[in-house]
């Protein structure tokens, strides 16, 4: 048990020094990929960094180019994140536009 929590305890401190050599440029790829949204691209970094950790903790096979692969994993999170909220937006538009057509106003009266 000791064992595995030192392996996992090395596994973490290369992760986060990894992690911090390239968070600057991470977020700017998440920033870019928000369209300029600062909240939504801090959001999306701190997503990206706990399924980065998580994978790496994970991961069978040694990753050969960090950044690459955490550039990626940062652009795929970014492009689901905002398919959701075209998606999410999309059901807002259609619910509120059935709504207004179901609810209009009686001219008779």
């Amino acid at each position: 048990m000791l064992d595995r929590h030192k392996r996992t305890v090395g596994i973490d401190s290369v992760f986060w020094r990894e992690w911090q050599q390239y968070q600057g440029c991470l977020y700017r790829c998440c920033l870019r990929r928000m369209r300029g949204n600062q909240t939504e691209a801090e959001d999306a970094l701190s997503m990206a960094m706990l399924r980065a950790r998580e994978a790496w903790r994970t991961s069978s096979k040694p990753i050969d180019n960090v950044k690459a692969w955490l550039v990626r994993l940062v652009n795929n999170l970014c492009t689901n994140l905002l398919k959701k909220r075209d998606r999410l937006f999309s059901c807002d538009v259609e619910d509120e536009l059935w709504v207004s057509q179901e609810e209009e106003p009686d001219l008779a009266a």
